[in-house]
């Protein structure tokens, strides 16, 4: 499996969404949708396979995908990428056929239709598409019963059934102009998403029927609600208008921008375009300046649809209507193009994360920048407390580039009073290799401190004391709290923040800290809790327990009534107890 591959793989999203698989020229070779991403695409490249699926996996060289809402928004996005890559390996959907649309014609006397055809603004309103062909028909069966469009295809020259049962205006005896609009607007909100009003007309005839034991006829309401229910299902993906439009979605950090584009022609989304950019000047800029490349050398659109830019100097520079979708659907593509522009920088950090840290290159480029064997086994330290108060330590190892949790430690500071970060150290350094060497443990090669220079120096002030020769790193933060810089034999080392020196020891900077926090955290809501609980009798070390992880603050205990003690867990004569203690004085 090739390393690109594999790396995507592990980061895969469990959400609905679809996948295009691509070939060594980045063409789409397959279309696909999934309901949960991680599983589906991964079984393309695990297990034994028939002969046509052998050969699709052996010319994937990527792949990418787009996370939806649902499996029902993954479907209709699948058929619609089909038909715009025409990929050589879907066969079931790359004739002519498609979902079919419920539409509003445009005739004088309108009527409601379900239709495959090409859409075109002079036939009428369409919505959908609808998967549920049979659902879709049976909503048009209901629309027809409650408003009053044409049925007939010919108008006839004498009235018929539908008259007389009222679900039909007569235009073949009324001749003169009759007025649809408050009926198309009544189907065009049901369509919509809208359906309250028919819904609850049809639950309140299903109740009626099951009173009267017409158990029948109440199944059938049953049916037709459900069969509404799934026709008017939301879907992102496709939206009722014909107007070609581009939806940017913008996502960046410190260092990088990740562009979203996702394409919508006639309705539709047809592709979706992704790419990352470094970041150099203020991100409006970057991001204009990328599109207009990229539409110098793709099609525009009518439109297009973003947030939180400067619309008028964009539409000046594309010469395209841009604007802020604040409700509807289209902000929900919106949203996603945003999640999706997210989730792939998110992604590409991790990749990148994960070949950094796994290549044994990266340590020895470590070790080459600081003149010392490459270091394959490393051990990092971290203090936290608060004011001097629950002051604790904690140690992350990394071995071969990797973070080794079962090697972690977490040290309580026993020695030392008050904030002092530099005896504290000392004291935490001593304890670890003091008992390695009684136990002739594993020694690292190489000690990071997540601090610069008195971190560095407390340690190799007790590794002398130890006679013990290991090379000692400290990490310098920025003002940002991000590592800037390492501190090493007295010299100040800049690493490139895009290297993968720079990488690791940011990882194992980040790890050791947030490791450290916890356990300071922890240890400070026990000390908290103990301390103020301890003269209530019958309340024990398991009761507290049960406290803290049901209350946040202590104050909430005060204020806790006896019936919230019982929810605790507390039994009801300790909860009295406790309720009575912190209520002594009232």
């Amino acid at each position: 499996m090739k390393a690109l591959i594999a790396e995507k793989l592990k980061l895969l999203p469990d959400s609905p969404g679809c996948y295009q698989m691509r070939n060594e020229q980045n063409e789409v070779i397959y279309v696909g949708k999934a309901k949960n991403l991680k599983n589906r695409v991964r079984s393309y490249f695990h297990g034994a396979h028939n002969a046509k699926t052998t050969r699709l996996v052996s010319e994937i060289e990527d792949f990418t995908y787009v996370i939806t809402a649902s499996e029902l928004e993954a479907f209709v996005l699948e058929i619609n990428m089909i038909k715009e890559y025409d990929p050589k390996y879907n066969i079931m959907l790359k004739d002519d056929k498609t979902y079919p649309y419920i539409a509003i014609t445009n005739e004088t006397h309108p009527r409601l239709i379900v239709t495959r055809s090409q859409r075109k603004k002079n036939l009428g309103r369409y919505f959908g598409p609808y998967p549920n062909v049979r659902a879709a028909r049976t909503t048009i069966d209901v629309l027809n019963q409650i408003y009053p469009f044409r049925k007939c295809h010919t108008i006839p020259k004498k009235e018929c059934l539908y008259f007389h049962m009222n679900q039909c205006l007569g235009p073949c005896i009324h001749h003169e102009t009759l007025d649809y609009t408050i009926y198309k607007n009544k189907v065009a909100s049901f369509l919509n998403g809208d359906a309250k009003d028919v819904l609850e007309d049809i639950e309140q005839r299903m109740q009626a029927a099951s009173l009267n034991l017409e158990f029948e006829k109440a199944k059938e309401y049953r049916d037709l609600k459900y069969a509404i229910e799934d026709t008017i299902a939301k879907q992102k993906i496709s939206i009722n208008d014909l107007t070609s439009r581009d939806y940017i979605g913008v996502y960046a950090d410190e260092d990088e921008i990740s562009i979203n584009i996702i394409i919508t022609r006639r309705g539709n989304i047809v592709q979706n375009h992704q790419t990352i950019i470094n970041k150099y000047d203020n991100i409006e800029d970057e991001v204009l300046n990328y599109l207009i490349q990229f539409y110098q050398m793709n099609s525009k659109p009518k439109e297009i649809c973003c947030k939180d830019f400067d619309f008028d100097l964009l539409k000046a520079a594309l010469e395209i209507d841009i604007f802020d979708a604040k409700q509807g659907k289209k902000k929900e593509i919106l949203e996603m193009a945003n999640y999706n522009a997210k989730f792939n920088l998110e992604n590409k950090r991790n990749i990148f994360k994960n070949q950094v840290l796994k290549k044994q290159e990266t340590i020895e480029a470590l070790g080459a920048l600081l003149q010392i064997p490459a270091p394959r086994r490393i051990e990092a330290f971290d203090n936290s407390n608060l004011y001097g108060e629950y002051p604790v330590s904690a140690m992350v190892c990394y071995i071969d580039g990797r973070p080794s949790p079962k090697d972690f430690r977490k040290y309580h500071i026993k020695t030392v009073i008050g904030a002092n970060d530099y005896e504290s150290m000392k004291e935490v350094i001593y304890r670890r290799y003091f008992r390695l060497l009684m136990e002739n443990g594993t020694f690292p090669d190489l000690i990071v401190m997540d601090g610069g220079e008195i971190q560095v120096h407390a340690a190799e002030d007790i590794l002398q004391s130890l006679n013990l020769d290991i090379s000692v790193v400290g990490i310098q933060k920025n003002d940002k709290h991000k590592a800037s810089k390492l501190f090493f034999k007295n010299q100040l080392y800049d690493i490139d923040r895009n290297s993968p020196i720079y990488l690791l020891m940011a990882d194992i900077s980040q790890r050791v800290h947030d490791f450290a926090i916890s356990f300071f955290r922890s240890n400070k809501a026990k000390g908290l809790f103990s301390s103020i609980l301890d003269p209530i009798p019958g309340l024990g070390p398991k009761r507290k327990e049960e406290l803290l992880k049901y209350f946040v603050h202590i104050d909430q205990i005060k204020q806790a009534s006896v019936e919230e003690l019982k929810k605790a867990g507390m039994p009801a004569n300790l909860a009295i107890s406790i309720y009575e203690y912190f209520h002594k004085e009232n």
